[in-house]
């Protein structure tokens, strides 16, 4: 992966914390805004005649919840824009299939958390001890979980080891008491205990928990479970106050486990100060995990909430397509039988929306030949040579005619009616201009895009703008290194006049008509 410079990293990173800091306090705003189509995984199989897409996905309703109902008819599958020749579709959940999953449960014990307030019947750790022992009621056969809890002065407490004895597990979290000051030992887990004044190191602990994981999936504690999660309720606090240097941090931490594919679930309360909220916001964000904000007026909700994520992780979809053939319009990999594709997932909500998501480098093995094909393309061949002696005879007969004139054909450039123009100021491509014509303009390194950036920071398809009546949309299509707009991340955006588009490292200017 291309990497940034230090400078540079530093003021995208406080431009992405300023902005999910006002997302995430903003009045009467949502403190997340999530996509309702996730696909996490897509694998291809082949038993004799018999080959199998399978697509792993969150399907999700307008409040962020799995749907309750998906139909054969609700769906619709795409290979890089081309319907797939499908011969049958089945849709279940992980939970029906008996999908086993890994489970890291990071919890607070911080003394904003085990401290009764004022008015409380429970305090806010023992409300998220109830939460947590629901979510593990809902975990069942080759399930595994483990539970690593952090408090002031103590890196992490690991209070249950990655098993299988649900059982054992809720009771050592309900009957779990945080130790007084004078209780506190000197050591846990080789770590000397600080003194307890100092706040919670959040992303440390998260990263303490993501190496938890990490060791469970080398050491081949969690082999039958492929999907993975760390899932945690905080309120954000660190002892790392400057935005910048937080999110410096919460990047390495992302980049040094994402070869491990763990999703990240976050559930944000504090009583006090929401701003570190942004802190597991962008933990979720950067692994496609879930972040739900309760208020502190909401202090009830928190069990129900860690119930939601549960029935999220173990309801995602699972929908296995029996192919009737395979596609053969992908991109050929140079030296293998395979083609890659890009797998998109269209869904028709209960809501009357059409939501889709989409996941990048399918590889499907090649079309074998089709000999029906031989004398289609045969003709074509013979068409086309015949088609070019006409032109050629034509052209000598045209040139006779025009008494010995030679006739120059010269290429020109588009010059029709556009909706707008894409203007390369940065980069490989500085100087060019591109019409927006289509009603999506497609970019990235593969060719078949729209517009192609032959550059190592331009994934193959890294970014889309979509047009719809005179409002432009620009979407990161799942690529290593993002598009900016006007210096921030984003996923999807509305453009204006003048904003400056980055993607790898070309940059554009985004002119309107």
């Amino acid at each position: 992966m291309r990497s940034l410079p230090r400078h540079t990293l530093g003021t995208l990173g406080f431009i992405g914390a300023l902005g999910t800091f006002l997302l995430v306090t903003a009045p009467g705003v949502r403190a997340f805004a999530e996509k309702r189509v996730v696909i996490e995984h897509v694998e291809y199989s082949e038993e004799g005649d018999n080959k199998q897409l399978v697509i792993h996905a969150d399907v999700l309703d307008i409040e962020g919840r799995p749907v309750e109902k998906l139909d054969e008819d609700d769906v619709e599958i795409l290979a890089s824009g081309a319907a797939l020749e499908i011969q049958e579709i089945e849709i279940t959940t992980a939970e029906k299939a008996g999908e086993p999953i890994a489970v890291v449960i990071l919890m607070n014990a911080s003394n904003g958390y085990h401290i009764q307030g004022e008015g409380e019947q429970h305090s806010t750790f023992q409300q998220e001890k109830e939460g947590v022992s629901q979510f593990i009621g809902r975990l069942s056969g080759n399930d595994k979980i483990a539970v690593v809890l952090y408090r002031e002065g103590v890196p992490h407490e690991v209070i249950y080891p990655m098993a299988s004895d649900f059982k054992q597990a809720k009771s050592i979290i309900l009957d779990y008491r945080v130790p007084d000051a004078d209780e506190m030992p000197e050591e846990i887990g080789g770590a000397k205990i600080r003194q307890r004044t100092l706040a919670p190191e959040v992303v440390r602990a998260i990263d303490k928990a993501l190496g938890y994981m990490a060791d469970a999936i080398n050491d081949g504690k969690v082999d039958s479970a492929r999907r993975r999660f760390v899932v945690l309720m905080t309120d954000g606090k660190d002892r790392e106050t400057r935005k910048q240097q937080l999110t410096r941090k919460i990047d390495r931490v992302l980049e040094k486990y994402q070869d491990y594919k763990v999703r990240i679930h976050a559930i944000g309360f504090t009583a006090d100060d929401p701003r570190y909220l942004s802190v597991p916001l962008q933990f979720a964000n950067g692994t496609t995990g879930v972040f739900r904000k309760i208020e502190s007026g909401d202090f009830s909700q928190i069990p129900a909430s860690w119930e939601q994520i549960a029935g999220r992780i173990k309801k995602q979809r699972i929908i296995k397509i029996t192919l009737a053939a395979l596609p053969d319009h992908g991109e050929h990999i140079k030296g293998k039988d395979e083609a890659n594709y890009n797998i998109e997932l269209k869904v028709k909500a209960s809501d009357g929306a059409l939501i889709e998501g989409q996941f990048n480098d399918v590889r499907l093995p090649l079309r074998g030949f089709a000999w029906g094909n031989l004398f289609k393309w045969i003709g074509i061949v013979l068409g086309a040579i015949l088609g070019i002696v006409l032109l050629i005879f034509v052209i000598k007969a045209i040139g006779n005619r025009g008494g010995g004139q030679q006739v120059i054909y010269q290429q020109q450039e588009y010059d029709g009616p556009d909706r707008g123009k894409l203007r390369c100021i940065d980069g490989p491509l500085a100087g060019q201009t591109f019409p927006l014509v289509d009603d999506v303009t497609t970019i990235g390194s593969m060719k078949g895009n729209t517009i192609v950036i032959s550059d190592g920071s331009v994934s193959r398809r890294h970014a889309a703008i979509k047009i719809d009546q005179m409002r432009y949309e620009v979407a990161d299509m799942n690529s290593t290194n993002g598009v900016l707009v006007n210096g921030a991340r984003i996923h999807k955006v509305f453009l204006k006049d003048g904003d400056r588009i980055k993607i790898g490292n070309t940059e554009m200017d985004f002119q309107l008509k």
